[in-house]
């Protein structure tokens, strides 16, 4: 009971730390949504930067197993940039709101500098995967040799936490599916490939 307690509030705290800030967001707030009272709450966190962080940590834990899952794939690079795409809108279709508070957290933690410190590292290792899986694919020949590894990483990144955060923008499910399957068109070469050349029958 106690961990399926921590996990709604846990839940609860990304959804209204992504829609007020963490300075306007409120643990009273918080407990509501989750079901528990605020003496429970402060059971489980003893403040609501203890609260930030942990819930800053369980996105990013959820994402990196997502992405680990995909990229342990037998497939070549490109596939398996495309399974983390889609593992990661699929998470934040699962918990929703977590797209729109992964993007703000790093904001935060750059105006109160003791978020960041109480996560650490873990939010490295998920640039830290892409990284791999793209000099893999160096490596394998399945990518161009000349390739700049860093400058691609961090465009993947962006375009795949962009996508999740997207959904609560675009008017349907169905156009948010079209855009990841354009993004991943994008990364395979079809997207903007010039069509072939016409057969004269």
């Amino acid at each position: 009971m106690g961990a399926d307690t921590r996990e709604r509030i846990l839940r609860a705290a990304y959804r209204r730390f992504a829609a007020a800030g963490y300075d306007r967001a409120r643990n009273q707030e918080i407990a509501e949504a989750a079901g528990v009272t605020s003496a429970a709450l402060y059971h489980y966190f003893d403040s609501k930067a203890a609260l930030f962080a942990d819930a800053w940590r369980h996105g990013l834990e959820l994402v990196l197993a997502a992405y680990r899952e995909a990229a342990a794939r037998e497939a070549p690079a490109v596939e398996r940039l495309c399974a983390m795409v889609e593992a990661n809108v699929a998470l934040n279709r699962a918990h929703p709101g977590l797209a729109d508070f992964l993007a703000l957290a790093p904001v935060e933690a750059r105006r109160h500098p003791e978020l960041a410190a109480r996560v650490g590292t873990l939010g490295a290792e998920v640039p830290a995967l892409f990284r791999a899986v793209l000099a893999e694919g160096v490596a394998r020949r399945e990518l161009r040799p000349d390739l700049p590894v860093e400058s691609a990483m961090h465009l993947v990144v962006a375009a795949s936490y962009g996508l999740s955060w997207f959904r609560g923008v675009l008017p349907s499910r169905e156009a948010h599916e079209a855009a990841v399957r354009a993004f991943q068109a994008l990364l395979r070469g079809t997207l903007l490939a010039p069509p072939g050349p016409r057969r004269n029958n």
